[in-house]
């Protein structure tokens, strides 16, 4: 309750700071919008000429590209600060979390929250209950089941892209500079937005055996599709959530023992 409390403070504060600058807020959730409406556009001029992909349908497609953007999107809207570990790092900024009484992971994640990231999560949503109302022979019962699985689905894949994020992240306290190693793998989730079985063999063992992206998006539509269960998908997400924050947190925590301030 303490640290719920901690955060509620800590989100007034910076919800009052943003209404001092409403039109960047909306700036920057509409440009997320746009660009990310973009792709959908371009799947629709690919699809005017092909009617399956990879036996995916349009809708298909489009309820995997909605189901990568909304755990994407509440990640950035949550755990967005993690980006800026590696300068937080190199500028001794860090020494501020280290001298509080409270987590310092917890502090560090609770200063920022990302309202923009609204752009990310409502196109999710929109895309996400386009593409399952589309899908031929669902009865009521049916689509509120599935319904409730994508939500657990994607509050659980939320933590890979946190978990990954974390971990490499955490590794600025050994190299100068992780941000390169941070961007090339947390880009890796634009390939959750497409069925991995359209990519080379490196490409789908890459997103579903090391940065598992492919549990975001392409097996939850599997499991729409009657191709995967609920608890296989299920208990792998849990495994995978579990594995990348717990091995975040421990890189995290390793770094904090070894971690000295630059000085003056």
């Amino acid at each position: 309750m303490r640290y719920l409390k901690i955060y509620s403070i800590f989100l007034k504060q910076y919800l009052k700071g943003l209404l001092e600058y409403r039109i960047d807020f909306l700036i920057g959730m509409f440009a997320f919008l746009l660009d990310q409406s973009l792709g959908i556009f371009f799947l629709s001029v690919i699809f005017q000429h092909i009617d399956l992909l990879a036996g995916f349908s349009f809708q298909e497609i489009v309820l995997m590209y909605g189901l990568s953007q909304i755990p994407k999107g509440i990640d950035h809207l949550f755990f967005d600060n993690i980006w800026l570990l590696p300068r937080v790092i190199r500028q001794g900024d860090l020494d501020r979390y280290l001298l509080r009484p409270i987590n310092s992971l917890y502090h560090f994640l609770i200063v920022r929250f990302q309202p923009d990231a609204f752009g990310e999560i409502i196109l999710g949503i929109i895309l996400t209950s386009y593409g399952i109302s589309h899908i031929p022979g669902l009865a009521l019962m049916d689509y509120i089941t599935f319904i409730l699985a994508l939500m657990l689905f994607m509050l659980i894949g939320t933590f890979i892209f946190t978990g990954l994020k974390l971990m490499t992240a955490s590794l600025s306290f050994w190299l100068t500079n992780a941000y390169p190693v941070m961007q090339i793998t947390y880009n890796l989730n634009q390939f959750a937005r497409y069925p991995v079985i359209i990519f080379p063999k490196f490409i789908r063992l890459l997103m579903t055996y090391i940065i598992p992206f492919a549990f975001v998006a392409y097996y939850p539509v599997l499991f729409i599709k009657g191709e995967e269960s609920f608890i296989s998908i299920l208990g792998e997400l849990l495994l995978i959530t579990s594995l990348f924050m717990s091995m975040g947190v421990s890189l995290w925590n390793k770094g904090i023992k070894n971690y000295n301030s630059t000085g003056s």
